[in-house]
């Protein structure tokens, strides 16, 4: 009984993001959702997300909320599982659109983001190389005079004005503490890209700087987004 009360309560919840409901049905009723509406929490480590990454990233393109089931709003540590997947998985249009929503809430400091504390050795070591990746996207667009609270479309006046700002005194990002503490894998863990090519040498000049720190080799993503 005590399951099946869970589970009525985790299917009624409602997130941030409420899904579109067909015109047939009253408006005015609850949605009630299914379990492939919201992400799996924790995902799956890097290595069973590959052996299937096809059939995986349809799950993800079917759900209607950001948040697991029971949530009722997104988090920085939702978000970092997010690009997590997306990053495994090479999905480079997704894990644009994700930095750049994430950079849109001022609010979520890449520093202050919270130990995940993630018990497999694997994904604990990628969600903290996904933090450096992250911090070199933003401080790419800092070093242009960008700052997570301006407007999306500046003036010409503002965006010099912007550029002037001393270095020393721009809002750059930070890796959490936990990232760089977070233990290195002993074997190399390889990522291939979305069409299979694979980087196994760690000197590879193409390889991640950010997920080399925790020895997992793959191609330097495209992070920059306009």
């Amino acid at each position: 009984m005590f399951l099946v009360q869970q589970l009525r309560r985790c299917f009624s919840r409602r997130t941030n993001r409420s899904p579109p409901k067909p015109s047939a049905v009253d408006d005015s009723e609850p949605y009630i959702g299914v379990p492939s509406d919201y992400p799996e929490f924790p995902p799956p480590p890097p290595e069973a997300l590959l052996k299937d990454a096809g059939e995986y990233w349809r799950t993800v393109q079917i759900r209607k909320f950001v948040a697991p089931c029971g949530e009722s709003a997104d988090t920085p540590l939702f978000a970092l599982y997010r690009l997590y997947e997306a990053f495994v998985l090479d999905k480079r249009f997704a894990y644009r659109d994700m930095l750049e929503q994430f950079w849109r809430k001022p609010a979520w400091k890449v520093c202050e983001i919270p130990d995940p504390e993630d018990s497999d050795p694997s994904r604990y070591a990628f969600l903290a190389g996904v933090t450096y990746l992250i911090v070199e996207s933003f401080n790419a667009r800092v070093a242009l005079g960008l700052t997570r609270g301006a407007r999306p479309l500046m003036s010409m006046e503002e965006a010099e004005e912007a550029k002037r700002v001393p270095h020393e005194k721009r809002p750059y990002e930070e890796v959490p503490p936990w990232a760089e503490r977070a233990p290195a894998l002993e074997i190399p863990l390889s990522i291939p890209t979305e069409s299979g090519e694979l980087l196994c040498d760690p000197n590879d000049k193409r390889a991640s700087p950010g997920m080399l720190r925790k020895n997992i080799i793959m191609w330097t993503p495209h992070i920059h987004f306009t």
